[in-house]
């Protein structure tokens, strides 16, 4: 206790010795410092409302079992898999998170919309859900969507990212996938994706970004982006995925990038 006071005086006669110049410095610094980050903060609430928002109506968004955009009985299942996500997310400063699944039909997607819209009661974070699965993209209807271009005229250039995305709540955006690429590979693997991936993250700032992959097994697309992620999701269907699939896919995620956890879904 006697040295933590003395300590305490120390810095106190060091602050009343310091000439009045500094002091008036450091204010200044200070709240140069404060302005700026207010500016920042503004300019990127801003951006993000450059974004059109869209409204999903109830009906759709239940035929579609996307139940986490409200705190029900149903959303509990994905709120306890958003808490778990987004502390190891912060424990190991990841941002960017693939979900995918060894076959088709497994309820990845489900998986995906349901994050997404449980991140909107969420708002002191910013996430963005890009659909990547572009030969079976789903994510546009499930949410009943239509955005005026396809996530791929995105990732080409072609298209600014704010005039393509559309916002689910003011803190969270969708990227969709509206029509089918024929050769996704040379979309997933063109250096041009990367270059606009980052330009997104840089621009809007999200807390955590979704990436709908395709199916492990059903081609070479995901295990050819998993490079370009934090962490992957990997998503099993009871009494469909088979163990034999799961360690495959597991020890192909491994390879490429951290393996965040196994979810078993459609279980009775």
């Amino acid at each position: 206790m006697e040295k933590l006071q003395a300590a305490l005086q120390r810095a106190r006669q060091k602050r009343d010795n310091e000439p009045p110049s500094r002091i008036a410095k450091n204010v200044e610094a200070t709240q140069r410092g404060t302005t700026r980050r207010i500016a920042q903060s503004e300019a990127l609430s801003e951006r993000w409302s450059r974004i059109p928002m869209f409204d999903p109506s109830s009906k759709r968004m239940h035929q579609s079992r996307i139940f986490a955009s409200e705190a029900t009985n149903e959303a509990q299942h994905f709120d306890i898999l958003r808490t778990k996500l987004l502390l190891e997310m912060r424990r190991n400063s990841w941002t960017r998170i693939a979900i995918t699944s060894a076959t088709a039909a497994c309820g990845k997607t489900t998986m995906a919309c349901n994050l997404i819209a449980g991140l909107g009661r969420q708002p002191e974070l910013r996430g963005i859900l890009f659909d990547m699965d572009f030969r079976r993209p789903s994510v546009s209807k499930f949410f009943g969507a239509s955005p005026t271009a396809s996530l791929d005229d995105v990732l080409s250039g072609r298209v600014p990212f704010s005039d393509q995305a559309m916002r689910l709540d003011k803190n969270t955006a969708i990227s969709m996938t509206t029509k089918v690429v024929h050769d996704p590979g040379q979309v997933i693997l063109s250096g041009q994706t990367a270059e606009v991936l980052d330009e997104i993250q840089a621009d809007y700032k999200p807390d955590i970004m979704l990436f709908d992959l395709p199916p492990m097994l059903a081609g070479d697309d995901t295990t050819a982006f998993l490079p370009k992620v934090d962490a992957t999701i990997l998503v099993a269907a009871a009494e469909k995925t088979t163990l034999k699939q799961i360690d495959l896919c597991e020890r192909d995620i491994a390879s490429q990038t951290n393996v965040l956890g196994i979810v078993l879904n459609k279980c009775r």
